[in-house]
């Protein structure tokens, strides 16, 4: 009996671990490659990342989400999980963001609503996945890893 609420309490700590490490490697890169985004829009239309929330909506919001896509991506991958789950993940993060898009064109949210229902709904959407993979996100990180080749084909 000990054995098994042990096994559940390291099972709920490696669960949150791997939110938390998913959670700080989004926000990395929506600041690191945000700043990339906002230089580029600079650029490109002359007007700073506040601008492109008003003037170019479906950019703003896509360039949001492909910033912490990516860098959890990558960092799920370097921590041994399988494309397979990658791909679960980035569509969890990606897909709310389209009926957000739609209900913006047809002026029910305001531009800025966009990027505040984005963040609120990507969270509950990933953990969704991961709660529907509990079993896999509560195990340790070495029990999915692939041998060193995190960027290898999916099996």
């Amino acid at each position: 009996m000990t054995e098994l609420v042990l096994d559940q309490a390291k099972g709920t700590a490696h669960f949150v671990r791997h939110f938390v490490e998913m959670l700080v490697v989004m926000m990395l890169g929506m600041c690191v490659l945000g700043g990339a985004f906002a230089a580029l829009h600079e650029m490109l239309f002359g007007s700073g990342f506040a601008d492109a929330w008003r003037d170019h909506v479906a950019l703003a919001a896509f360039a949001m989400a492909f910033n912490m896509t990516v860098p959890m991506v990558l960092w799920m991958r370097y921590r041994g999980h399988s494309w397979e789950r990658c791909g679960e993940m980035t569509a969890a993060m990606n897909l709310p963001l389209l009926p957000l898009l739609v209900l913006n064109w047809f002026d029910a949210i305001p531009a800025r609503g966009v990027l505040g229902l984005q963040m609120m709904l990507m969270i509950p959407a990933m953990l969704g996945v991961m709660l529907y993979r509990k079993q896999e996100y509560s195990a340790p990180h070495s029990a999915h890893r692939h041998h060193g080749r995190w960027f290898a084909a999916a099996r």
